[in-house]
């Protein structure tokens, strides 16, 4: 426990001196643990895991780490304040804004960091926005809604992904499962 509580503080102590460094590494280290959830939890890989697709996941969170950042800095200064209505506009705002654009932006980096190209991302997309658009908005809303209304600026993002490191397995899931149309063309 005392260990915890020393890197807790750490932590904090990293957050105030380095924030961007600090929280740009955390995202990454997240999204790569959600890969690590899926290889192991949901398509049960065991010691076939791909390390280096988890490796790629931790990549694709250095990138989206410090848009968050800028993100919630942003968010802060369209919508100043920690009332519950403060915290409701900034996640309607979050939710109509940043979700649609950062879902497609996470799919185009994950994909081209895993080689494929511009057409091979759009089929993706094509066959799976609008699912994780849906899903999105069964778990973000209310957890924003918490994260902006009683979460301190500094904890945002870390709340964010502590809480994401199952959207970040989903996310994993969504991006690295068989293209319905390519099983389909196997199949004939």
């Amino acid at each position: 426990m005392r260990i915890l509580v020393r890197a807790w503080a750490r932590y904090q102590q990293l957050l105030i001196t380095h924030p961007w460094r600090t929280q740009t590494i955390g995202t990454g280290v997240l999204v790569a643990i959600g890969d690590v959830v899926t290889q192991q939890c949901v398509e049960q890989k065991g010691i076939t895991h791909d390390f280096t697709r988890t490796a790629r996941m931790g990549v694709v969170g250095l990138i989206i780490g410090p848009v968050f950042r800028t993100w919630y800095l942003t968010l802060d200064r369209l919508v100043p304040g920690a009332a519950k209505t403060a915290g409701f506009k900034k996640m309607l705002l979050d939710q109509a804004l940043f979700a649609p654009c950062m879902i497609c932006f996470f799919f185009g980096v994950t994909e081209t960091l895993a080689g494929k190209k511009p057409s091979e991302i759009k089929e993706m997309l094509q066959e799976r926005y609008l699912e994780t658009m849906v899903t999105n908005y069964k778990i973000w809303p209310l957890a924003q809604t918490i994260n902006f209304t009683f979460v301190p600026i500094q904890h945002q993002v870390g709340f964010v992904q502590i809480v994401a490191i199952f959207w970040n397995a989903y996310m994993s899931w969504m991006t690295n499962k068989p293209l319905q149309k390519a099983t389909l063309d196997s199949m004939n």
